[in-house]
């Protein structure tokens, strides 16, 4: 999915991996330990939903500059420690 200004610069692809149960018990055979910053599980692959629902969610998303949105977008799954300031 590209988000941000289309055709100017800001333009950025955004990735994520979508996978089913079977499709994640089949990598984890041949891969015991997955690491993946964006990944969605859903129970069946239906790429329209899983487009709705992600462009809902980042279409939601304000910030004073593009940089800013684009780091919200990055954080769609969420860490608790992300804006940890200690």
């Amino acid at each position: 999915m590209y988000v941000g200004p289309q055709g100017e610069p800001g333009e950025e692809r955004f990735q994520l991996t979508v996978c089913t149960p079977s499709a994640l018990a089949d990598q984890l055979v041949q891969h015991p330990f997955l690491v993946g910053r964006h990944w969605l599980f859903v129970p069946e692959l239906h790429p329209a939903e899983v487009a709705k629902w992600l462009s809902e969610r980042i279409a939601v998303l304000e910030a004073p500059t593009w940089g800013e949105v684009a780091e919200k977008i990055g954080r769609i799954g969420e860490w608790e420690f992300e804006d940890y300031d200690s």
